[in-house]
């Protein structure tokens, strides 16, 4: 079983950016303001589907940063202003199995080397109930039964 996307955010860190948070096509969920002309807008790109793989996810994604972020459209005209990009993932992966696996497609790949985006990937894997009464109708995916494997990063 290939892990499943439960959420994707682009994290946009800005310095000297006076005006409105850029539409990235959307407005940003969050907005931080920090030190020396420092802002960040992060972006919410999760899909809208549940247990969408993470090939998929990525294939549908890349054609939305390359609008976003590339074309004459960007709000960032020739890199001004955005200092850094990140996307992070967060996946859901069977605790049960010994190992998981799954490849990011070389479109995407293509796509964040050319805008400039790193990546970010939190692997989280359902708890085992401690209350274990063996109905397994129990919602694994609430917060309370989610911990954070080893994060991956590659940029």
């Amino acid at each position: 079983m290939e892990p499943f996307v439960i959420g994707i955010l682009l994290r946009v860190e800005t310095r000297g950016w006076n005006g409105p948070p850029p539409r990235l096509p959307k407005e940003p969920v969050k907005v931080e303001e920090g030190r020396d002309g420092l802002r960040v807008f992060l972006y919410d790109l999760s899909p809208k589907e549940a247990d969408v793989a993470v090939s998929d996810a990525c294939l549908r994604i890349a054609s939305r940063l390359e609008r976003m972020l590339t074309g004459p459209k960007s709000p960032f005209p020739q890199g001004h202003y955005a200092l850094r990009c990140v996307l992070e993932f967060g996946l859901l992966a069977d605790r049960e199995r010994e190992s998981f696996g799954y490849s990011w497609p070389l479109e995407f790949l293509q796509v964040m080397v050319d805008a400039g985006v790193e990546l970010n990937v939190t692997h989280y894997m359902p708890k085992p109930d401690e209350d274990d009464d063996g109905d397994d109708s129990a919602d694994v995916f609430g917060d309370d039964f989610l911990e954070p494997a080893p994060r991956a990063r590659r940029g």
